[in-house]
């Protein structure tokens, strides 16, 4: 594919420079030669009558060269041997034949005088049109490079195109559109390429759709055996046990809590994955909503940090908002040794919602995976929950286009939980 690609595009550029010089090289000769050859006539019959009377009067060698000082440069005497030539006009010039040499300063014409082996050089002035032919080669030398660019430019435009349509589909694909592809053209440069993301992109919706499928048909399948366990237990704890059974009821309890709370879990992320959920953001003070539910839930483990004079609104879903602060203020006391800092903070910019807490902290290198689902760090640190608690924050922060930033409490030592959101999106 690339090297077709770059193939095709030297292609297009030879042929450009190549089609461009010849045809503008042809229409300069058709145009401006025949204006030029009276000039050069008039030369070539000038210093061959020179020539001519040269020889009739048997000017002698030093004569010659006492004349050549004379003419300040226009006449030059050079010995033959001095003077070399291709082999192809070294025929043409010895038998007679004026050689013609034009360049931009002027024209030279060149002869053999076989007597004395010497070869007189005549230098004429451009024939008076070099003002008009360097603004001629000017404009020239433009329309050249300004119609190689506008080729390139053709052939490179089905390209950009295509590039920006799969700019525009990738970005609709990563924004959740799973079903973005990118349509077939008659005509495209990178339609392997296409072709490949398309693949790729059924490939995914299909690895997603599966285990949509298997989250959710677990969860399901899992809370029928679940309820007849919890059933079983409780009729248990009305039969005369002995202590080593009421032990055993305990642990089995206490295991059964925690699959519930997986399996609940489980179907709220699983809810969450398949995009279904009814988003409903209205406008919502921090201020005010952070104390009304830190006092219903958290009033005396949680302390509160927050300017009620600073505009804090932000564009939010309450449902889901709450169950963000919920999962972070649960996080904190699982993870913590009691102490919890809750904090508001806005910029012209930003609102910035804060959960820090006491515990260990999360290390520098675990902190990219902790936002994942199932993702518990390493071992020494407290393992308790699921590893779900910040994968549904960050889920929840990204349909508020709000993002997560992890970093270290200065006032308590532990995690320090950010969520911020684009301040006055309202």
């Amino acid at each position: 594919m690339m090297r077709q690609l770059t193939f095709s595009l030297l292609l297009v550029v030879m042929t450009a420079v190549i089609g461009l010089g010849w045809s503008i090289d042809q229409w300069y000769d058709s145009q401006y030669a025949a204006q030029e050859d009276p000039a050069v006539k008039t030369y070539q019959q000038l210093s061959q009558e020179f020539i001519r009377l040269i020889s009739l009067t048997n000017i002698t060698q030093a004569q010659l060269q006492q004349w050549a000082a004379l003419s300040h440069g226009q006449v030059q005497i050079i010995p033959y041997a001095e003077f070399p030539l291709p082999p192809d006009l070294k025929q043409s010039f010895e038998s007679g034949e004026p050689l013609l040499l034009d360049s931009g300063s002027g024209i030279s014409l060149h002869y053999l005088v076989a007597a004395q082996q010497n070869v007189i050089s005549f230098q004429f002035p451009s024939n008076g049109r070099t003002g008009i032919n360097s603004h001629l080669r000017l404009v020239l030398t433009l329309l050249f490079y300004s119609g190689l660019a506008l080729l390139v430019f053709v052939w490179l435009y089905p390209l950009l195109k295509r590039l920006s349509l799969l700019r525009k589909i990738a970005g609709r694909f990563g924004s959740g559109d799973l079903t973005a592809r990118i349509p077939p053209a008659k005509i495209s440069y990178i339609a392997d390429i296409e072709q490949e993301f398309n693949r790729m992109a059924q490939r995914i919706e299909n690895l997603i759709y599966d285990n949509k499928l298997l989250s959710r048909g677990l969860s399901h399948d899992l809370r029928t055996p679940i309820a007849r366990l919890r059933f079983g237990l409780d009729v248990l704890e009305e039969a005369n046990l002995s202590p080593a059974q009421e032990k055993t009821l305990s642990h089995l309890n206490r295991d059964l809590m925690a699959m519930e709370t997986l399996v609940e879990t489980l179907l709220s992320y699983a809810r969450m994955e398949q995009g279904a959920i009814a988003f409903k953001p209205i406008p919502v003070d921090l201020h005010k909503w952070l104390s009304n539910i830190m006092q219903e839930f958290y009033s005396e483990s949680v302390v509160v940090i927050a300017d009620p004079e600073v505009d804090a609104r932000v564009l939010a879903d309450i449902e889901y908002l709450n169950m963000l602060i919920h999962n972070l203020v649960q996080n904190a006391e699982r993870h913590g040794k009691g102490k919890i800092i809750v904090s508001v903070t806005a910029s012209e910019r930003e609102v910035c919602l804060t959960v820090e807490d006491d515990g260990v902290g999360i290390p520098s290198a675990e902190r990219e995976h902790v936002l994942k689902p199932f993702y518990r760090i390493a071992s020494g640190q407290n393992t308790q929950g699921h590893g779900m608690g910040l994968a549904i924050v960050e889920r929840i922060a990204q349909w508020h286009k709000a993002r997560i930033v992890l970093g270290n409490s200065q006032r308590l030592g532990g995690l320090k939980v950010s969520v911020v959101f684009v301040s006055g999106n309202y």
